[in-house]
């Protein structure tokens, strides 16, 4: 029964590149996320009728989840010192009976909520895994796709006023919808004197529709940033990224290390327009990884606030039937000054209330402030731009 829990939970908990999507506890989907297109399940009755964070824990579960916790963070964290601390303070609650009882639910934020005491990180946190997969499901993992409830994943894409393409995320899940849709933005808006990337609520994602974005912004190729896993980690198999066009690992002590560089594609007037990215403190993980790569390379001017300080990239791996980690084990960071973003974010260029970013980016690429203002009065994000930072995880 495990091996088939396992592998709807890897399906549903999207492992993605640069340091991906941390989807928080409340918006788990209860099963995988369909791919545009797909046929939805027969009727409601196939889902489960109790909400799985409801379900009281199994007598020595609690205990059981911390300690293999433990060892996995012991066994693929980024940071070992980090991992050997966050183990101890698991295996000394697991022994006190703190994870003895509650609901799975309680369970996960408690667990969670302890790891973040020990190590601030914006990725790791524990989660529910998704039910086992219903009676003829397709055993076939499903493409990923945003989970219920979120903005599509490309909320605007157009040519927002003459020479001025505008295009505004939710995540880079890498769907060939996606990545064929931002192709064909570029394509339409070749001749653009400026490009607008708004990532002001971008939850992350992966590299896909990254590479197809700077290929028609670098004349040649170009470094971006560095991608850091432990060797062993890579070496067994367990590592989110592998080698590819933009992405080559090399071993670097007991580091594999590899440079994410920009590879161009046809040349277009793109190469040479001006490029504006709007961020905000919700900008995170991958969309962070996207503005330092622009800010590090001089190809992009950002505008609003510092990002959600998201680094460490990692995937979700299972626990038990029941549970699953979202775990770090990686981390990108600057090829220049050797830091990632891990707490502080990526800070902008222009200091700006998120919420004016388009205005100001709309006025720096020569409109009025008042055709600024009707412009950005048009769009409407499909989640708010900023949040309180005392809110947030």
């Amino acid at each position: 029964m495990l091996a088939k829990s396992v592998s709807a939970y890897r399906s549903a908990v999207v492992a993605l590149l640069a340091g991906c999507v941390a989807i928080p506890l409340a918006a788990q989907p209860a099963a995988p996320a369909p791919a545009a297109g797909a046929v939805p399940p027969a009727s409601p009755a196939a889902a489960p009728a109790t909400d799985p964070k409801t379900l009281p824990l199994e007598e020595g579960e609690g205990r059981a989840v911390a300690l293999k916790l433990a060892d996995e963070l012991i066994k693929s964290f980024v940071f070992r010192d980090n991992a050997e601390d966050y183990a101890a303070m698991l295996r000394k609650n697991a022994a006190a009976g703190r994870y003895d009882k509650g609901t799975r639910g309680e369970l996960a934020t408690m667990m969670t909520d302890d790891l973040l005491a020990v190590h601030k990180d914006g990725h790791l946190h524990v989660m529910l895994a998704p039910p086992p997969e219903r009676a003829g499901a397709a055993e076939a993992p499903q493409r990923r796709g945003p989970p219920p409830g979120w903005p599509p994943l490309i909320q605007a894409a157009k040519t927002i006023a003459p020479g001025i393409g505008y295009i505004r995320f939710t995540a880079f899940m890498g769907t060939d919808e996606e990545v064929a849709a931002v192709r064909k933005w570029l394509a339409e808006n070749a001749n653009a004197k400026t490009l607008i990337f708004d990532l002001r609520n971008h939850h992350g994602g992966g590299l896909d529709e990254q590479d197809a974005i700077f290929s028609y912004l670098f004349a040649k190729p170009t470094p971006l940033v560095k991608m850091a896993v432990a060797k062993d980690l890579f070496d067994r198999g367990d590592s989110p990224l592998a080698s590819g066009p933009t992405l080559k690992f090399e071993a670097q002590g007991d580091k594999m290390v590899a440079t994410h560089t920009a590879i161009p594609g046809a040349d277009t007037p793109l190469r040479t327009a001006k490029v504006y990215l709007l961020v905000s403190n919700k900008s995170g993980s991958a969309a962070e990884h996207f503005a330092l790569a622009l800010k590090s390379s001089g190809r992009a001017t950002l505008i609003g606030e510092a990002t959600a300080g998201a680094n460490h990239f990692g995937g979700g791996q299972p626990l038990n039937e029941h549970f699953g980690v979202w775990m770090p084990v990686g981390r990108t960071y600057d090829i220049k000054t050797g830091k990632d973003w891990e707490g502080d974010g990526v800070a902008p260029d222009i200091a700006a209330d998120p919420r004016q970013a388009l205005v100001v980016a709309l006025e720096k690429a020569g409109l009025s402030h008042d055709e600024a203002v009707k412009l950005d009065a048009q769009e409407v994000p499909g989640e708010p731009v900023h949040r309180d930072k005392l809110r947030a995880r």
